[in-house]
């Protein structure tokens, strides 16, 4: 007997089958959906399914007033001798256009002014939010009453004056959620890889701001609802289209309590809270799938497989060269916060450069700026930055965008906050390439997404997961995968290994390691852990308080250190050589950078500290010999 092999090819559902695979998971989505369809096809198919016309006299006569409900009549008849069961079904179909209708309107409107002052901010967001607040404060009720009383009581008056007053509360619960979703870090990735404003807005603000924007149209619906039901019961509704609210209103008005015809209630009544709950469950559907985050976590293990290895790239040229880079946070009225001050480096082809030093003393501002990435108070204020001869601070954004991933990647800390936890894995890669390789073939994108997964150890069949769904150690991978998706001569790893367990942390700087000697990267690592330094390391720049301790050769950092700082630092650090030595840690905290002090800035903290320290900065001190620079008073008996 032979066994023949079949090999079996994955089928990619559609995007409507996956919303609906999602969706039927919510039994209260489908409950509501079943609700709402039926009320739904009730208003729509009502001349079918209404025995009698309520324009027509049929049935209509003096002893039909206020009947009760019966064969004839399943609802009652109301005070004119109508078919209360006939009335309810057109009347849906008023109640429901005002509903979806207005609401459409004010989600609409509340959502632009939402997106658009959270994501803008500065003077817009002003201009925007006292507006909103402003119309906040005005009673959305009695204004309505105002503005329908003195127009033409119409259809179309009332869904626009409902729907134009009804979007306050929308438009400051959008605002909060995008000032949120703009400060996460997917959001400045995005940025760096080339995607403009629009495109975020689309791609990375809406489909997070989304689930608030459905539940707020589940609640304007049922408001609009109610607010039409009030002005048919003050007289204000549309004398010529029948609604629930207008049968509330008739029955109301004419006596339906004092005679005890209850029908003539209960039937609309009925109608709104069939409506409101038919969209509340459906909303809940709806946000399962617009929120993936919702759905079971199932962590997948890491699957660390990298490809026979190949000669790295040789050679002293010079990629990247920092050149006394300043930057300060800009706070209005208050003096700058200076976060990182007169900074220079280079970095060689194939080289690994460790970035170290406490947090808060200005590694990852450093590492942004050299992008141009900074948030909206960072400013550069001096110095240079040079990629291959091109000096990147004097670009604009459009120039620098050709820097970004094809010269210059980044791999960002915290590799959940920089995934978009509503588009997949794979999405967010490709879109990596579609950005800034806009001549490759997009039938070949998926392959490429494939390959790249494959080379930083994921297999392929993970691509269309969610973040989510992946464990630390696969979300820092997908990163890395992203970062080499345009083929980058450097790489920035700004803390890769953030809260990862120790295996998965070895996994991951292993990885990088084998990437730089397979690929040739140069990589700027930065880090806390001294013993990472120490193993991959070939240069090493101490920075403290925002101004460079010390810059040197990994070797040279090691056993000859010369800035106080840098010594602390290493006693603090255990060494398993000398397993009897005691760690000692460094009193005091790092200064703040509002408040630095008037000379060194390690002069607080500093054990060999002088009278000097405390008045004069040091200056930078270029060792002879080797390059070995080092920010302190006393190397100037050494040189």
């Amino acid at each position: 007997m032979s066994i023949q092999t079949v090999e079996i090819k994955p089928i990619i559902p559609s995007a409507s089958k996956n919303f609906w695979q999602t969706y039927r998971q919510s039994r209260l989505g489908i409950a509501g959906l079943i609700l709402l369809l039926a009320i739904l096809l009730t208003a729509i198919f009502a001349p079918l399914l209404a025995p009698y016309d309520p324009k027509s006299s049929e049935g209509v006569g003096a002893g039909q007033v206020y009947n009760a409900p019966s064969a004839a009549h399943w609802f009652g008849t109301d005070d004119a001798g109508r078919d209360v069961f006939s009335n309810f079904i057109y009347g849906a179909r008023v109640s429901l256009i005002v509903g979806f209708f207005a609401s459409f309107i004010s989600v609409f409107i509340g959502g632009t002014i939402g997106i658009v002052a959270g994501y803008y901010g500065g003077r817009t967001e002003n201009i925007l939010m006292r507006f909103t607040d402003t119309m906040l404060v005005i009673p959305d009720l009695p204004l309505i009453v105002v503005i329908v009383a003195l127009t033409r009581p119409s259809l179309l008056n009332i869904i626009f004056v409902i729907g134009i007053f009804g979007w306050t509360t929308t438009a400051r619960m959008v605002r909060s959620q995008t000032l949120a979703v703009k400060s996460r870090k997917f959001v400045l990735r995005a940025r760096a890889i080339g995607a403009g404003r629009a495109h975020i807005i689309r791609h990375h603000i809406l489909p997070l701001v989304m689930p608030i924007l459905v539940v707020q149209a589940v609640l304007v619906v049922s408001v609009a609802v109610l607010n039409e039901s009030t002005l048919s019961f003050l007289g204000l509704g549309d004398p010529t289209a029948l609604s629930w609210g207008q049968m509330l209103n008739y029955a109301f008005a004419r006596g339906a309590m004092s005679t005890g015809a209850w029908w003539a209630l209960v039937a609309p009544g009925i109608g709104i809270i069939w409506v409101v709950l038919g969209l509340i469950l459906v909303g809940q559907g709806l946000e399962q799938v617009l929120n993936p985050r919702l759905n079971t976590h199932h962590l997948m293990p890491s699957r660390p497989t990298i490809k026979s290895e190949a000669a790295a790239r040789s050679g002293e040229q010079v990629l990247l060269e920092v050149r006394n880079l300043s930057i300060n946070y800009i706070n209005e009225g208050q003096a700058p916060a200076c976060a990182v001050e007169d900074v220079s480096f280079t970095l060689k082809e194939g080289e690994l450069i460790g970035l170290v030093g406490e947090s808060g003393c200005g590694k990852t501002t450093l590492m942004l700026g050299l992008l141009k990435l900074l948030p909206n108070a960072g400013q550069i204020v001096n110095g240079q930055v040079y990629f291959k001869n091109k000096e990147i601070t004097t670009l604009s954004d459009d120039e620098v965008n050709k820097v970004r991933w094809r010269g210059i990647s980044i791999v960002f800390q915290g590799a959940m906050n920089a995934l978009n936890p509503v588009r997949t894995v794979g999405d967010q890669i490709a879109e990596t390439i579609i950005k800034h390789l806009p001549d490759f073939d997009s039938a070949k994108i998926p392959a490429r997404v494939t390959e790249l997964l494959d080379l930083v150890g994921i297999a392929a069949e993970h691509k269309e997961q969610y973040p989510h769904q992946y464990s630390g150690g696969m979300r820092q991978r997908a990163m890395i995968a992203m970062a080499l998706a345009c083929n980058p001569e450097v790489v920035i790893a700004d803390e890769p290994t953030t809260a990862l367990d120790v295996m998965i942390q070895a996994q991951i700087l292993e990885l990088l390691d084998q990437l730089r000697k397979k690929l040739g990267l140069a990589i700027i690592f930065v880090t806390h852990d001294l013993g990472v330094v120490a193993e991959m390391c070939d240069r090493v720049l101490v920075m403290y308080g925002g101004v460079t301790a010390e810059y040197a050769a990994v070797d040279t950092i090691y056993n000859t250190p010369l800035h106080p700082y840098t010594q602390e630092l290493l006693k603090a650090f255990p060494d398993l050589t000398k397993p009897k030595k005691k760690l000692s840690s460094i009193p005091g905290y790092p200064p703040r950078l509002d408040d630095l002090p008037a000379g060194c800035r390690f002069a607080p903290r500093c054990p060999a500290v002088f009278d000097r320290c405390r008045t004069e900065q040091p200056a930078l001190h270029e060792l002879a010999g080797e390059l070995h620079v080092v920010s302190c008073h006393l190397v100037e008996a050494i040189k």
